[in-house]
């Protein structure tokens, strides 16, 4: 769990503040991006928008390095941003899940990804990844209870998180001490993500197959 945080913060400091842009504006405008077309004033607004973009980039940057300088004055400065609804909001939500984390303090952080994977207005590929993140947070706080909640609603067929989705289903009933329904879910995981794979249906998450390979092994000792 902790490597997606780091992957995250790790491509946010290296990045220029135009190359964050071009990386994350799908994830960060997703569906109230407007699509301007038309005169050359509109592509005189659409420079102009691009330069404050660039430059509200810019100032996201210098606030992720204040987290990392002084943690607590960083994560009022996200909240800052979170309510200002300006271009950043979203990766400063999740940004400060990531520096609630890094403070210990994995309740707040469990509370922040619950009420983002259940805000109704937040785009649906966010609200996916932050029920996942809520998950794996929720089993380390040994809430199996709230995991599959999560879990659950990223375990359909077409959902881009359901093998991780899957994984968190059968840790939780495996913290459960349900170790037959955790096992029945980890060989139908195993098939699905093989499966999946023969079918050239994209790449499995990073080490699942190893993961779901040692809780077998543990479920079958």
């Amino acid at each position: 769990m902790a490597d997606i945080f780091e992957e995250v913060d790790e491509d946010l400091r290296r990045d220029t503040a135009a190359k964050l842009w071009a990386k994350y504006q799908n994830l960060v405008y997703g569906a109230v991006t407007l699509i301007i077309v038309g005169t050359a004033g509109v592509t005189g607004w659409q420079i102009y928008e691009r330069n404050t973009r660039e430059k509200a980039g810019i100032e996201y940057l210098a606030t992720l390095d204040r987290v990392t300088k002084d943690p607590k004055a960083g994560q009022e400065l996200l909240g800052q941003l979170i309510h200002a609804d300006g271009p950043f909001a979203n990766l400063a939500r999740f940004d400060l899940v990531n520096a609630t984390l890094k403070d210990g303090d994995k309740a707040k952080a469990l509370e922040l990804l619950t009420g983002m994977a259940n805000d109704a207005g937040y785009a649906a590929p966010l609200k996916g990844a932050a029920a996942i993140m809520g998950g794996y947070v929720a089993l380390d706080l040994g809430k199996s209870a709230e995991a599959a909640a999560l879990a659950q609603t990223q375990a359909g067929d077409n959902q881009p998180y359901r093998f991780l989705a899957a994984e968190i289903t059968g840790l939780a009933a495996f913290a459960a001490g349900d170790k037959a329904k955790a096992k029945e879910i980890f060989e139908k995981l195993d098939a699905d993500l093989k499966k999946a794979e023969a079918a050239g249906l994209g790449q499995a998450p990073a080490n699942l197959g190893e993961r779901i390979t040692i809780m077998l092994d543990r479920l079958n000792a």
